[in-house]
C-alpha cells in the first residue's frame, strides 16, 4: 500500500465518520468505522516528517490550513469558535516531533498537546501524543499498536471529562455515559488502524501533496451546505 492509497483510505473513512456525525448522530456503525481515520492521518504526519526536507515549512502549511479550515469546520458541525479543527491537532503533533528531535525532551511534547485542550481541538492532547508515538515507534508495529491503543483510551477519558464540564446534567454512571459519550467509548477501535498501516510499503504512489489540504475544508463545505439545505 502506497502513501497515496493510505491517504485516500483515511479520507474515505473520515467522510463516513463525518456523515455519521452530521446526518446520522444516532447511528453508531458509521462513527465506529470513522475511528480508524485519525490514526492513519497521524501516521502520515509522522511519516511525512521523516521525508520532509523543510520541516518548518511543513509545519507552517499545516497551521495555515488549520486557519483556512476553521470556518468550514464550524459551518459543517455548527460548533462554536472554541472547538478547533483537526488540522490544529496535526500541527501540534508535528511540532511535538520537531521539538523532541531538537531537544530530546518530552516536555515540549506534553506542552504541545496540552495547548490543544485550551481550544478544545479535535482529539486534543491524546491526538498529539498519538502522532508522536507514531514517530517514536516508527517501524515497530507491535509497540505502535499498544501505544495507539493507550492514547485512544486517553481520548475516551478525555471525552468523558469534557462531557462533565460541558453538560450540567452529567452523571458519573455507565447508564448516563453510554448514550451520551458513545463516540468517546469507541475511540480504542483506533488501534485497529495499525494493521492497515503495517501494509504501507514505503512508496509515495501518485503525487497528492496538497490533496488533503484541499479535501478537508472542501468536504466540510459540501457537508455543511447539504446540512443547511436540509434544515431550511
Amino acid at each position: 500500500m502506497t502513501s497515496a492509497t493510505l491517504k485516500l483510505l483515511a479520507c474515505a473513512l473520515m467522510v463516513v465518520d463525518h456523515l455519521g456525525s452530521i446526518f446520522f448522530p444516532h447511528e453508531p456503525v458509521m462513527r465506529a468505522i470513522g475511528r480508524l481515520a485519525y490514526p492513519m492521518f497521524a501516521y502520515l504526519i509522522a511519516e511525512g516528517y521523516g521525508h520532509s526536507k523543510d520541516k518548518t515549512s511543513y509545519l507552517g502549511r499545516l497551521f495555515l490550513f488549520s486557519l483556512v479550515s476553521q470556518p468550514f469546520y464550524m459551518f459543517a458541525f455548527q460548533y462554536p469558535v472554541v472547538h478547533f479543527n483537526v488540522f490544529f491537532t496535526l500541527a501540534a503533533g508535528l511540532y511535538a516531533i520537531y521539538a523532541y528531535e531538537k531537544k530530546k525532551s518530552f516536555v515540549p511534547v506534553l506542552l504541545a498537546g496540552i495547548s490543544l485542550e485550551f481550544v478544545k481541538a479535535s482529539y486534543g492532547l491524546p491526538g498529539a501524543l498519538m502522532i508522536f508515538v507514531m514517530h517514536y515507534f516508527m517501524g515497530n508495529h507491535r509497540k505502535m499498536f499498544l501505544w495507539v491503543l493507550i492514547t485512544a483510551v486517553l481520548c475516551t477519558l478525555r471525552g468523558v471529562v469534557w462531557r462533565y464540564f460541558d453538560d450540567p446534567n452529567f452523571v458519573p454512571t455507565l447508564a448516563w455515559i453510554l448514550p451520551h459519550a458513545r463516540v468517546s467509548l469507541m475511540e480504542p477501535l483506533a488501534a485497529l488502524a495499525v494493521p492497515i498501516i503495517a501494509l504501507y510499503n514505503g512508496k509515495l504512489g501518485p503525487k497528492m501533496k496538497f490533496f488533503f489540504y484541499a479535501f478537508y475544508p472542501g468536504h466540510l463545505a459540501i457537508l455543511g451546505a447539504i446540512r443547511w439545505i436540509l434544515t431550511r
